[in-house]
């Protein structure tokens, strides 16, 4: 049976080999061999997934990734046992799996409280480490009890040194995607940051890697002085792809799929969305499927289905006054001063504050406001394609 050749352009999903971005593959790389701690930074739809998974298969070590996003419950809550099953699950499976034992289970559907009450028992039969029994049987008692468990946390967090050391592994990469949601446990746990600084900065073995698309809050926690992780990581931002490599990659996916595009509605799709891939992906899937006017296709597109789910799903986590300023910001063409967004001075700090924090603008030397995504100002500015 024939395989159907896979589409040029995908969206949504992060991909393990993303165009353009050789350089930055090739440095974080590097530093995750050499034992760098790395803060990878930018908005989303950016491209850093991708760029962090691809670096992790580049890297060739035994590697866990997990997004911190997934433990937030409600309005900053978040769910510590959850996060740490998840982390106690996947640092051991990959050691594991890394020093040659293979695990016949882990069902995705189950919780991660299950599924580590399936790992103890995989692991007396493979290889009988005291301290990781005693360890598992301690967070599932507790967990189940609904106690606290910030001592166990700081336990956990030796985990990935420890199975190294055990199992002969020179280097593993723990990469924690969406890193400043775990702000939100400090609720139960206050000194989580703290506790972490102390314990990573002493493993040998181990590289770690933060990645966070609400610009503002990763920087709070490590470009603040009074915070633990001030200066510890090395700031990696990336950015959106320049125009040239926006073209070619629009220009080549156009040739696999076999479209016929000008260069010049090229530059017009670039121009629109600039180098975010996300969006680069979607402009390319609706010419290829849809094959309509491409100046067409870009004045529908603040009105798409994908582009409505993707930025209301963000926009509903802000204040009020911070989506109205952010409203003003777009109708004026993406940037601006306070004084051109609303007549209340406090109101509108207050709100460029919180839209700095959650990745949406960012502050211009000379005290202008950007908005850092495109797509967003074209949205709330209902399609006004003069932006």
């Amino acid at each position: 049976m024939l395989v159907p050749a896979k589409m040029w352009f995908m969206y949504g999903p992060p991909t393990p080999n993303p165009f353009g971005r050789d350089q930055e593959i090739a440095i974080l790389t590097r530093f995750m061999r050499d034992g760098q701690p790395v803060s990878l930074i930018g908005p989303r739809r950016i491209g850093k997934t991708s760029v962090l998974l691809a670096s992790l298969n580049r890297s060739s070590l035994p590697h866990v990734m997990i997004s911190v996003e997934e433990f937030v419950r409600g309005e900053k809550g978040f769910n510590l046992a959850e996060f740490i099953s998840a982390y106690i699950n996947n640092v051991t499976v990959t050691a594991y799996s890394y020093a040659g034992y293979k695990f016949q289970f882990m069902e995705k559907t189950k919780s991660y409280l299950k599924q580590i009450r399936e790992l103890i028992g995989a692991v007396k039969i493979t290889l009988n480490i005291p301290e990781l029994i005693a360890l598992i049987d301690l967070v599932l008692d507790k967990a189940e009890r609904g106690k606290n468990l910030s001592e166990e946390f700081s336990r956990v967090l030796d985990l990935p040194q420890m199975l190294a050391e055990k199992l002969g592994i020179q280097r593993m990469v723990i990469a924690l995607d969406e890193f400043q949601y775990l702000k939100f446990a400090k609720q139960t746990t206050p000194e989580i940051f703290h506790v972490m600084r102390s314990k990573w900065q002493f493993q040998r073995n181990v590289t770690y890697v933060i990645s966070g698309s609400s610009t503002g809050m990763l920087r709070e926690i490590i470009n603040t002085r009074t915070q633990p992780f001030y200066q510890y990581f090395y700031l990696m931002r990336v950015n959106p792809m320049d125009a040239d490599k926006s073209k070619e990659f629009l220009k080549r996916g156009f040739e696999a799929e076999r479209v016929n595009v000008t260069d010049k509605e090229v530059e017009e799709i670039v121009s629109y969305v600039h180098g975010f891939p996300a969006w680069l992906n979607l402009v390319g899937i609706k010419v290829v499927v849809e094959r309509r006017p491409i100046s067409v296709i870009l004045s529908d597109l603040p009105h798409d289905d994908n582009v409505i789910n993707a930025l209301e799903a963000d926009l509903r986590k802000l204040s009020s006054s911070a989506r109205s300023v952010l409203t003003r910001l777009a109708n004026l063409g993406g940037e601006g001063s306070p004084k051109d967004l609303g007549d209340n001075t406090w109101v509108v700090n207050r709100a460029l504050s919180q839209l700095m924090r959650y990745g949406y603008v960012e502050k211009e030397e000379r005290g202008i406001y950007t908005i850092l995504d495109p797509m967003i100002v074209h949205y709330l500015n209902k399609g006004n394609r003069s932006s």
